[in-house]
């Protein structure tokens, strides 16, 4: 009885192991009390895309490669990286514009959605704008 116990939980033991072993998973609640998992980094860029032409409202003046009513993304992320800039800081509000400063004011209603992603939810934006 006692080799059967000890087998059982062996058996058990390794179930356990192989179920939750080697996933590259992260878990995050949302404002809304939703939780989101996001395993790879194909599922954060499209989680991204799904920031960027929804609740993000970026679509509204930004297209991938040419200028809509602001910059492209394709721009913005090059000059970023040319300058030594933040994106993240700026999307949350904490950095100044480097791309086209002048129309900033036209980008800061659009701040108060972006300052308010989680950190998994910028993330993805960020991998998102990079991947174009």
């Amino acid at each position: 009885m006692n080799k059967l116990i000890k087998s059982g939980l062996l058996f058990l033991t390794a179930i356990s192991f192989i179920a939750c072993g080697g996933k590259d998973t992260k878990s995050e609640s949302t404002p809304s009390g939703e939780e989101t998992t996001v395993t790879s980094e194909a599922d954060k860029i499209a989680q991204g895309e799904k920031i960027f032409t929804g609740k993000g409202n970026c679509t509204t003046c930004h297209m991938v490669d040419k200028k809509l009513i602001g910059p492209s993304i394709q721009d913005i992320v090059k000059g970023y990286d040319a300058k030594g800039g933040d994106l993240t800081a700026f999307l949350r509000a904490k950095a100044d514009p480097i791309i086209e400063p002048a129309q900033f004011p036209m980008m800061e209603a659009n701040l108060n959605i972006t300052k308010k992603l989680t950190p998994l939810e910028m993330e993805a934006l960020i991998l998102y704008m990079r991947s174009l």
